[in-house]
């Protein structure tokens, strides 16, 4: 071989060589920076490199920032995602969500916050990200300073998710990602790690199609990874506490996802054993997962007046049901005592204030009129009269006289 074939060799092996590894990190700069607009704005933007980062800082830190572009990417990078020193921009906007309707909400920060001021304080506001959110603070919590802490979670516990798309073994294919929510809030020593909206997602590991009567359709999922409350990605699975939970809830849906089968009497097994069927599952679907290595996040922690703990709902209620401030009541010059029914039994025993009467000026006696009752003398009955007796003509007077002897007299004219 001459010479020149092999410092032509070692040339072009020496480009490649070097290609390979300059090329790495900038691949990795575009990925991160198509990630932060995506988080930020919920696309990710056009135009040239510099002018994005300009604008994302600008969003971030109120000024553009010397460096390379790697590194300003990382600044960014670091203020939105990482929680080394202090709690990132995704954590505290997911605080403030939950504290004001207990679910975490999608999309690009910038939306998200103009959504928040727009709620809490009626208008949309100005700054960078973290002074908008200090006022958000101090609004919801009534502090700039959001009551968050590191919180460390132990393996095996059960987060409640669901499925937040259609899924069937008949279009599924082997590494495609099926997209999860929490859809029950996780409390760990009185601070939340997990909290509802929150998202997650599973990978598909086996697809079966269905082909006949004894063929049916399976999937095999994986999901393995779930954000926490303060942005963090948690590895997690579906072990043997999942399963079990599953099955003590009848989650036949959840468990068919897993490549399990669900004995009992299910109306949800009509969905997932049918002979000779593929698998046809709507969004929605419930199961299981739990903490796969124990993991430190930044917890919210409940809030000493508890109404962080209760719902939107409930907060209506409880603002509706506050009863309302008590009004003066006007000035009485002459008070009167209530009367002894109107007394509560607490009061019965109370002796009353003594009231001054006012005194009374006296009239002059009226004449006395005394009335006398006369019963009415009870009404004689009228005398009855007997109809007169004309005499017969020629004829006296006859008495009775005795031993029945009759007697008669004659008027002499």
């Amino acid at each position: 071989m001459s010479l020149k074939k092999i410092i032509c060799g070692a040339l072009a092996a020496s480009m490649i060589f070097s290609t390979s590894v300059f090329a790495a990190p900038v691949d990795s700069a575009n990925a991160k920076l198509i990630k932060i607009e995506i988080d930020t704005y919920g696309i990710e933007q056009s135009g040239a490199l510099l002018d994005r980062i300009s604008r994302l800082e600008k969003n971030y830190s109120g000024q553009n920032v010397n460096g390379n572009m790697n590194a300003r990417i990382d600044a960014i990078y670091n203020m939105l995602y990482e929680n080394n020193t202090e709690p990132g921009i995704l954590a505290k906007i997911n605080a403030l969500e939950w504290n004001i309707s207990h679910e975490v909400q999608s999309g690009g920060v910038d939306k998200r916050l103009m959504a928040l001021e727009n709620s809490i304080l009626g208008k949309t506001g100005e700054g960078t990200f973290n002074e908008r959110i200090s006022i958000l603070a101090k609004a919801s919590y009534g502090a700039e300073i959001l009551p968050i802490t590191l919180t460390p979670i132990p393996e095996n516990i059960l987060i409640k998710v669901a499925t937040t798309v259609p899924v069937g073994s008949k279009t599924l294919q082997e590494g495609d990602t099926i997209p999860i929510k929490v859809i029950e809030d996780v409390f760990v020593d009185g601070s939340l790690v997990f909290a509802s909206g929150l998202t997650g997602e599973g990978v598909v590991t086996n697809v079966h199609r269905a082909k006949n009567i004894f063929s049916n359709g399976k999937i095999e999922a994986d999901f393995n990874k779930l954000k926490a409350i303060d942005g963090q990605d948690v590895n997690t699975y579906t072990g043997v506490e999942s399963l079990d939970a599953m099955t003590a809830a009848s989650m036949a849906r959840g468990l068919s996802l897993l490549g399990q089968t669900f004995s009992g009497k299910n109306k949800q097994i009509e969905e997932v054993l049918v002979r000779g069927k593929n698998i046809d599952l709507p969004a929605g679907v419930e199961l299981y997962v739990q903490i796969k290595t124990p993991i430190v996040v930044y917890g919210v922690k409940a809030t000493s007046s508890g109404l962080s703990e209760l719902s939107a709902d409930e907060m209506k209620i409880i603002e509706q049901s506050a009863p309302a401030e008590p009004q003066p009541a006007p000035e009485n010059t002459n008070p009167t005592p209530p009367a002894e029914s109107e007394l509560l039994p607490d009061e019965m025993n109370v002796t009353p204030p003594k009231v001054e009467e006012t005194p009374k000026v006296e009239e002059p006696p009226a004449e006395e009129v005394i009335i006398e009752r006369v019963d009415p003398e009870p009404e004689k009955p009228a005398p009855t009269q007997e109809p007169p007796v004309e005499p017969r003509p020629n004829e006296g007077k006859t008495l009775d006289g005795k031993d029945g002897e009759i007697i008669e007299i004659f008027d002499e004219e």
